[in-house]
């Protein structure tokens, strides 16, 4: 009898303990979601900028005035910079340090030429080189280089191109770098309509006809309604390659660039500010966008105006508080972030690509002038001399004549 109530007992023990068991209910799986950290927006810290990258270094590189047997000339007029650049031994390159204001007044001339000319080197001493209200006109010139100088408020239609750097093909291998390069957006005379103000001054770096093997970096680029134009026409029609990188681009209205045919490179600027447009594509022009970080404007990538458009590959680009506008019919703008275009270029240029988010800071820091190593200034320029007074003849007001003084004339009988 007691084995069968313990019999039973079991029974029901173990049918309690079926009915209570069931396989664990899984875990929960824990997901730890990292915290977001904030890019490095910091400066880079630079340590070379003598170094030459961009189409400038194809072609068998661009080294100016450099050379084991340069010859070095420091001006302090425009008249003794025109007369190295005349002089220039054919078979020597030469190097001018330019150490003061180089005016229209000093130099007698609207504009200083760079042409039929190779292997120069114009660049500013410390931060006192200046160009004012004058540029340069490079025309059939190769291995050429302008460095930290300030170039501005050049006039249009005198005589010159109105540029502050015009770059006239052919020309081959030409490094524009670390200048700071403007003019003005508004002109002190009531009676100029808004287009006679826009054509008051010209571009600030142009480069027309078969210009290649160009770079123009860590460049300022401000104040100015044209800013920077590649190609002069919608007919003007060459094979251009041109590489612009770590420039700052402030307070201007469009041309940033507008290039029309060939090839183009944009990496690592800081844009801040364009009324109407950045970069405009056209006639076919095939440009690498990469890396670069827009602020604060208007249609940073566009192609507009043009009887062809132009294409962009855009490569990782910051855009941030962009307005965009589409143009008439036929216009493309890059407002959806994609490229409509390829471009492979045939250098190396990885040692100067930054992070894009550091873009900004490093721009800002190391762009303009007073930033590339020179010479020690041998001292400020003298003070111009004052104008030699052009003495004038003595007025004399006429004496009258006493008729009953008059000489009496002889009369024939």
């Amino acid at each position: 009898m007691y084995s069968k109530k313990l019999l039973a007992l079991l029974i029901s023990s173990s049918l309690l303990l079926g009915c209570n068991s069931s396989d664990p209910e899984p875990a929960e799986e824990i997901v730890v979601t990292p915290p977001v950290v904030a890019p490095d927006t910091s400066a880079v810290i630079l340590t070379d900028l003598d170094t030459v990258y961009g189409y400038a270094s194809e072609n068998g590189g661009t080294t100016g005035g450099s050379g084991e047997n340069r010859v070095e000339v420091t001006v302090c007029t425009g008249e003794q910079m025109i007369a190295a650049l005349k002089d220039k031994d054919p078979n020597r390159p030469l190097t001018i340090w330019v150490n003061g204001t180089i005016t229209l007044q000093n130099a007698k001339d609207t504009r200083i030429d760079i042409k039929d000319i190779k292997d120069v080197s114009i660049i500013g001493l410390s931060s006192q080189g200046e160009m004012a209200g004058i540029g340069f006109n490079i025309v059939r010139a190769e291995n050429i280089i302008i460095r930290n100088l300030r170039i501005h408020h050049v006039r249009a239609n005198m005589n010159a191109p109105g540029d502050g750097i015009s770059i006239e093909g052919p020309a081959r291998n030409i490094w524009i770098d670390h200048n700071e390069i403007y003019n003005s957006l508004t002109v002190d005379d009531s009676s100029l309509t808004l287009d006679q103000v826009k054509d008051y001054y010209d571009g600030l770096v142009d480069a027309k006809g078969d210009a290649r093997y160009i770079t123009i970096s860590f460049n300022k680029f401000h104040n100015s309604w044209k800013t920077s134009l590649v190609g002069s026409s919608d007919s003007d029609n060459y094979e251009r390659t041109l590489t612009y990188h770590h420039n700052h681009w402030y307070n201007v209205n469009s041309r940033l660039p507008l290039f029309r045919f060939g090839k183009g490179h944009i990496y690592n600027n800081f844009y801040d500010g364009a009324v109407e447009s950045g970069i405009n594509s056209r006639m076919g022009a095939v440009i690498r966008i990469e890396q670069n970080h827009f602020s604060n404007m208007k249609n940073p990538v566009m192609s507009m105006y043009s009887q062809q458009i132009g294409y962009w590959q855009l490569i990782d680009n910051i855009f941030e508080n962009i307005t965009w506008e589409p143009g008439a019919a036929g216009s493309v703008i890059a407002d959806n972030n994609q490229s409509t275009g390829e471009l492979t270029v045939p250098y190396n240029y990885q040692p100067s690509l930054i992070p894009v988010h550091q873009v900004k800071e490093t721009v800002l820091r190391y762009a303009g002038v007073g930033k590339i190593d020179t010479p020690p200034s041998p001292g400020l320029c003298p003070a111009p001399l004052p104008e030699e007074a052009v003495p004038e003849e003595p007025i004399i007001d006429p004496v009258p004549i006493d008729p009953d003084r008059a000489p009496q004339q002889c009369r024939l009988v």
